[in-house]
């Protein structure tokens, strides 16, 4: 008998060996799950390969739209590897991909308590929190000025008889918390989000709040009296995103008060103004179009017939808080909208122009495009500005191709709704354009914020221009838009073929048009896959950056190109990167990775005074919240939310440019580590001691790169104009606490491929 199971057993494993060989993996899979069934003694010889065959397996079915066959291959798998660190995450990324990201958690989880240092399961689970809980909770959250004032109006209304009450898109269950306190008879809410519902659900439970029914469901989707056993008198609601209406909020007004809404009903917010106006911001030009004026003071490259603006189809969220910012026009009016009035949300609903105004440019400059921002008005006298510095939210940015204008121009601005979101644009006879452009094309975000790194841009040239005597005929460019390998054709005798990749037509059109006009025909050709390159290569330009601020963790690595394609005593650029940081203290950071318990305050309120206004809500010259009646002060305690939604807190923030945060800087910027894209590498760097005595204590490390194209050439990616952000991370109290104990700091780095884990070694 036992003979008859090693044939098989040799049999099976030599024909998934040839299966593998062959790249049909599915078979291969098969095999090796016979091997592993039958003989656990084998099992561990051959772990890797059959993670391998089972990771290549994943994604064809995935591809093929058979996750159901993705789950029950690794589910399988997992029974038999209960502690494969890299299945569990493989198995996790298809989850997280399938927009599972609960059920991700789990997995992850589990594969970080097998190893704690593997990152690529710490990574995917920062993802997945922020898939679960979006990261807007958290500063809205901590938004105590929007916390109260919304406290305030719900109070009004409820004591004004509006006493059932629907929550729509409850979220932590704050708003219903608030309608509880004020004495409501009988609150709903509704959350379509698992994570979201799981929170409200413990919210409720821990503040005495166990009878808000928790319905998890659309709004859209409720029905009377299955959901609800009648009609409510008040709807309270924060859906509301920079452009105001980003949330399906209007067709979410309408169907509330078609199907839940009372006829005498009412809802909080009450309605809304929006602004609107021109303005002229460096920060936002270079984000939005390319500048192609200083690219052609040193690139031989032809621009002179194209232009690139933005393709984003609505509209960009922007602080503009510490961004230099001229108001062309001063600002308008758009539209008025009351969320109470069911005819007049119908009618704005649909498709088309809403407003149509004229307005009068105040100096000569340049229109960079429109911003809008809203007032907020919960009832008659609270409202919410959306332009403070202190608000939630930020600027709605509608970018535009930069153009001139005088004072006295008129400017022509269009307000529309598409598929219920705001669009805005404006048009002028008498503008002066920068660009008199035969083409435009419209391109993401990371080509034009690349190519407007001039220094980045200017040290490719360069290096393009005076690459070394050695003969480079084949050249590979992977950055966002090919402009070394580009330059090496144009001034590099020898250079014959320069390949790169894209999946964005309209980017394959501009690098056509750029080569043809550069004189350049016939020396480019576009690769759907690098495998698809026919001959090793004398040069590589390896762009692994994301503009977000990190390294790209993707199949395409440095290390993969440099084993397959580069010619063994070819270029491969850059030469090292580094990661470096810098010890800075800011209150902005922590709100925007946890809650604070602390911001979410109620008053408590006797029940025979009419209406309750915190003494700290606003001030005579606070724009934030404007609340036109005497204040009355009141006595605060604050909910049992924070522990929570702090459950899905990340310690690293991406994405981040000054214009987001402010921040006092406490150390010298120090080198962390050097990023190894084949191995796995550690590094400990002492900060020393800080004076924990009268002295700011720092509590986040602030982290970017230094890239090294060559020796002569390195690119610093912490200032602003840098075609990447930069990344935070943020501690609570670790810093501080070591820092209270009169010792060094010092920070363990962590690198795995490029993927980093940074912490406090608190000794």
């Amino acid at each position: 008998m036992q003979a008859e199971v090693n044939d098989i057993l040799e049999k099976s494993l030599q024909k998934a060996r040839e299966h593998d060989r062959t790249g049909n993996v599915g078979k291969a899979y098969a095999y090796y799950t016979i091997v592993a069934e039958l003989s656990p003694a084998k099992r561990s010889e051959i772990e890797e390969t059959f993670t391998d065959v089972l990771c290549e397996w994943g994604i064809q079915l995935a591809e093929d739209h058979r996750f159901s066959d993705v789950v029950r291959c690794y589910k399988h798998s997992l029974d038999i590897y209960p502690n494969s660190s890299r299945m569990l995450n493989n198995f996790a990324a298809h989850l997280l991909r399938n927009n599972d990201p609960i059920r991700a958690i789990e997995y992850l989880k589990r594969a970080l308590k097998i190893d704690l240092n593997f990152l690529p399961a710490e990574r995917n689970l920062q993802n997945a929190y922020s898939m679960a809980v979006d990261r807007w909770h958290f500063t809205m959250l901590n938004d105590k000025w929007r916390n109260s004032a919304f406290e305030q109006a719900i109070h009004k209304r409820i004591r004004q008889g509006y006493d059932t009450v629907l929550d729509v898109g409850t979220g932590t269950g704050l708003l219903s918390l608030y309608a509880k306190d004020a004495g409501a008879t009988k609150v709903y809410t509704c959350e379509c989000s698992e994570a979201m519902m799981l929170i409200a659900q413990e919210v409720f439970e821990s503040n005495n709040a166990a009878d808000i029914k928790l319905i998890p469901k659309l709004s859209f989707d409720l029905k009377i009296p299955t959901d609800i056993p009648e009609r409510v008198k008040l709807i309270v609601t924060e859906t509301f995103d920079a452009g105001l209406f980003g949330e399906l909020v209007v067709p979410s007004m309408i169907n509330v008060h078609m199907n839940i809404l009372d006829s005498n009903g009412m809802v909080i917010p009450m309605g809304a103004t929006i602004y609107a106006a021109a303005i002229e911001c460096e920060y936002i030009r270079y984000r939005s179009s390319v500048v192609f004026d200083k690219v052609k003071d040193y690139c031989p490259l032809n621009f002179n017939n194209v232009s690139v603006l933005s393709d984003d189809e609505y509209y960009d969220t922007e602080n503009l808080e510490k961004v230099q910012i001229n108001y062309i026009t001063e600002p308008q009016v758009l539209f008025n909208i009351n969320f109470n009035d069911l005819l007049e949300l119908q009618e704005f609903c649909k498709d088309g122009i809403k407003q149509m105004l004229q307005t009068k440019c105040k100096y000569d400059g340049t229109v960079d495009g429109l911003v809008t921002w809203f007032k907020l008005h919960l009832d008659e006298e609270i409202t919410l500005d959306s332009s403070d510095g202190k608000s939630c939210w930020q600027l709605a940015v509608f970018p535009a191709m930069p153009i001139n204008c005088h004072g006295g121009d008129i400017l022509t601005i269009k307000a529309e709704m598409s598929k219920s979101k705001l669009k805005c644009s404006f048009s002028t006879d008498n503008a002066r354009s920068n660009e008199n452009c035969k083409f435009l094309y419209r391109l993401p975000k990371e080509v034009i914020v690349f190519l407007n790194d001039f220094n980045y841009v200017k040290m490719l040239t360069e290096i393009g221009r005076y690459q070394e005597s050695r003969e480079i005929k084949y050249i590979l460019d992977t950055s966002p838009f090919p402009i070394y390998g580009l330059t090496l054709l144009k001034e590099h005798k020898d250079s014959e073929i320069l390949y790169y990749k894209t999946d964005n037509p309209t980017l394959r059109f501009l690098i056509e048009q750029v080569a043809r006009d550069s004189g350049l025909q016939g020396k480019v050709y576009m690769v759907s896959n690098y495998d698809e390159i026919p001959c090793p290569l004398d040069s590589i330009l390896v762009h692994n950056f994301d503009i977000k601020g990190e390294l790209k963790d993707d199949q395409d690595s440095c290390y993969e190109i440099f084993r397959h394609l580069l010619k063994p005593n070819g270029v491969l650029l850059p030469e090292k990167i580094f990661l470096v940081g810098q010890l800075v203290y800011s209150e902005d950071l922590p709100n925007m990775v946890y809650v604070k318990d602390a911001n979410l305050q109620r008053s408590s309120c006797s029940s025979n005074t009419p209406i309750c206004f915190n003494t700290n809500l606003a001030s005579e010259n606070d724009s934030h919240i404007q609340i036109n009646t005497a204040n009355k002060e009141s006595k605060s305690t604050n909910y049992v939310i924070a522990e929570y939604i702090n459950r899905y807190k990340i310690n690293q923030i991406f994405d981040l440019n000054s214009s987001l945060y402010s921040c006092e800087i406490i150390s010298d910027a120090q080198i962390l580590i050097e990023i190894n894209e084949t191995e796995t590498t550690e590094a400990v760097m002492n900060f020393g001691k800080i004076n924990g005595v009268n002295t700011t204590l720092p509590n986040s490390l602030v982290c970017w790169y230094k890239i090294q194209l060559s020796s002569d050439h390195v690119h610093d990616t912490r200032k602003n104009e840098s075609f990447m952000n930069h990344i935070a991370i943020v501690f609570e109290d670790e810093l501080r606490d070591v820092i209270l104990r009169d010792k060094e700091v010092k920070i363990k780095i962590h690198q795995m491929k490029g993927l980093i884990k940074i912490t406090v070694l608190n000794l």
